[in-house]
Order: structure tokens, then C-alpha cells, then sequence
């Protein structure tokens, strides 16, 4: 029996589905705060137009016929992604603070996703690199956002000096 292609672009579609599903817990979580549940439901949202932004993507680059994306970008990394987010999905969460959220949201922005964008955009040709760009909405405006929310919502001195990496 042989293995489908990995297509990276559905792989990592579904990626930011969980990130999603993880925010809008976080937003159901602090329904007691309309700030901050209103700033989980957001990210929440932008995680899911990021998934539909990259199967646009793969219709788009389709009907290139003088490109196609690297099939080289690997199963493994996007299905390891996926495994540790499903895990905590997995694990219920009855409550959490503030900080906690923030710790777990700092770790899915600076995994390895970005490696993964920056080889999409490397590996796929120019046409490719230029339609992912201009679909997308920039990782670093998120991350900008997280960084402003960690500032606002967020006393822990570790928390915070992670947040000025953002």
C-alpha cells in the first residue's frame, strides 16, 4: 500500500485549525472577561482564516503549470504539530488563568510553524512565494498582538521578557 503524497499546504491547513480550536477554548474559558475573551475569540478567528487562506492557496498554485510546491517540506513535522496540540485538546480544560493561556499560546506561535512558512515560501517557486504573501496575512501582526496582550494582561517577568522576543 502506498502513502498519499503529503500535500503541505492541507497538512498545515489543518494545523492552524487546532491552534484555532486552542484559542477559542482559551475564549470560552474567560467568558467572566469580555477583554480578554474577546482577544482569545480573535485570535481564535485569524487562526481559522489562516487555514482557509492556505487551501486558497493550493487551488491558486494549481493552475501553475511551470511550479509546484516542494513535496520535500516533511509529513512528520506537520503531523508532529499536530499530535502535541491534539494532545492538549485531548486533555480537557476546566479552568485556566490568564498567564497559563499566554505561556501555551507563546509556545504554538513560536514552534516551528514559522520554519515550515518560511520553506513554503522558499521551496515553491516565485509565483508560489508571491501568492502565499499575498493571501496571507502576516504571521508578525499576530504575533504583535500577542505581544501587546502578554504586556496588558500578563505580570510574570518571564512571561513578559518572552513576549519582547515576539
Amino acid at each position: 500500500m502506498t502513502v498519499p503524497k503529503f500535500d503541505p499546504l492541507e497538512g498545515f491547513s489543518e494545523v492552524e485549525r487546532l491552534v484555532g480550536k486552542v484559542y477559542f477554548r482559551f475564549s470560552h474559558l474567560f467568558m467572566d472577561q469580555p477583554e480578554l475573551r474577546d482577544f482569545w475569540w480573535e485570535m481564535a478567528r485569524q487562526e481559522e482564516q489562516h487555514a482557509l487562506i492556505l487551501l486558497a492557496c493550493k487551488i491558486v498554485i494549481q493552475n501553475y503549470e511551470d511550479e509546484e510546491l516542494d513535496s520535500s517540506i516533511s509529513r512528520e513535522t506537520a503531523e508532529r504539530l499536530k499530535e502535541h496540540i491534539r494532545n492538549y485538546l485531548s486533555q480537557g480544560t476546566p479552568s485556566i488563568s490568564c498567564e497559563e493561556a499566554f505561556k501555551i499560546a507563546l509556545e504554538i506561535e513560536t514552534s516551528e510553524i514559522d520554519v515550515i512558512y518560511g520553506k513554503l515560501l522558499q521551496l515553491g517557486g516565485p509565483k508560489i512565494a508571491q501568492t502565499l504573501e499575498n493571501l496571507g496575512v502576516p504571521a508578525a501582526v499576530q504575533r504583535q498582538k500577542l505581544k501587546v496582550a502578554m504586556k496588558h494582561f500578563c505580570s510574570d517577568p518571564k512571561l513578559l521578557a518572552a513576549a519582547e522576543q515576539l
